[in-house]
């Protein structure tokens, strides 16, 4: 295995759990996090539960800690999983601590990528959709709240050694499939990150609660359908969605929606509990990366000429509440009535 010294960046549900899961394959992991209580308690011993329950000490400290002479090129990989807020500052403050050969992935929700690639190459960019989910239950204790795996690939498309590297350690935490067509993986998450989580945070419901709401799934759907858009205009090929194209959400139209709010129904029935991320982002009283999720998708769309307006407004209404203007909730919804209006 070439990655002798594996560093994660951010210490919640995703990089905790894989640095743990990692860590109990005998991998050589640091964990680093922001959280002093958080690091003690994984040092002590990180408790997860959930689809998988165990309790491994994993070595964790402050980024700050990270430094200096004894740690001056020690890294040989870096999976990043921190919010795409931080990516930028994450990363930059701890290039001296790692090689310069070493392959940079990203395990965020957003198309990261591009910002990793910008600070130390496209050549050492992997790209990583996460089909598994988790949550913080607090210092030391996380949560696997759905099954699933990882699909990485070389930034932005084709096959890599460094890939098939990084394939060969994640597959000691996760089962780790390779795309060639890594950008249109992440797209296809965006997919869903940008309307589950985007207006299941607006209206304050989980993705079941999204799904069974007339009016919520209108506006996931709608959101879809521009994301998809975009993408398609900036020339993005989309990886299919748990086995088939997503093209087949897409509503233009009031019988588009019936039919998708079927496939959606069935398809997303094992994550109905699943609670948007950037929701418990409000509750802890942090900022969310929805200018990383829908204000993406809003800033592409100005780039290839595509409109909106869902995407911007999700990405308001997130940010008033962030302000503490709004709550999370369901009246929410009344402000996307003329946005989806062509459905009724």
């Amino acid at each position: 295995m070439p990655y002798k010294n594996i560093v994660v960046v951010g210490g919640g549900a995703i990089g905790g759990i894989t640095a743990g899961l990692l860590t109990r394959k005998g991998e050589h992991v640091i964990v680093l996090d922001a959280d002093r209580e958080h690091v003690d308690r994984m040092n002590k011993g990180l408790e997860v539960t959930g689809f998988q329950e165990f309790n491994v000490p994993v070595k964790a400290m402050l980024p700050s800690e990270f430094s200096g002479d004894s740690y001056r090129g020690w890294a040989d990989i870096v999976l990043i999983a921190v919010k795409g807020l931080h990516t930028e500052k994450a990363l930059t403050s701890i290039l001296t601590s790692v090689s310069k050969a070493s392959p940079v992935v990203s395990m965020q929700n957003g198309i990261n990528e591009e910002t990793i690639a910008r600070l130390v190459g496209a050549e050492r960019t992997i790209g990583c959709s996460i089909t598994w989910g988790g949550t913080n239950k607090g210092p030391g204790e996380l949560i696997q709240t759905t099954e699933g795996g990882f699909i990485i690939g070389q930034w932005p498309t084709g096959k890599s050694k460094i890939v098939d590297e990084t394939a060969a350690l994640l597959s000691k935490a996760f089962s780790t499939e390779v795309s060639d067509n890594i950008i249109g993986d992440r797209w296809t998450k965006l997919l869903i990150t940008a309307s589950l989580t985007g207006v299941g945070t607006t209206a304050g419901l989980t993705y079941g609660g999204v799904i069974a709401n007339e009016t919520a799934l209108k506006v996931a759907l709608t959101v879809i359908t521009e994301t998809y858009d975009v993408g398609k205009a900036a020339g993005v090929e989309f990886a299919q969605l748990m086995g088939v194209a997503p093209s087949i959400v897409l509503v233009r139209n009031k019988a588009d929606f019936v039919n998708a709010a079927k496939l959606m129904e069935f398809a997303f029935s094992k994550h109905g509990a699943t609670k948007p991320s950037m929701w418990q982002d409000i509750e802890k009283g942090r900022k969310t990366e929805v200018d990383f999720v829908n204000g993406y998708v809003m800033r592409k769309g100005k780039e290839v000429g595509v409109k909106t307006p869902a995407n911007e407004l999700v990405t308001k209404v997130i940010k008033q509440i962030e302000e503490g203007k709004k709550s999370p909730g369901p009246e929410n919804l009344k402000e996307f009535d003329r946005i989806i209006e062509y459905l009724k």
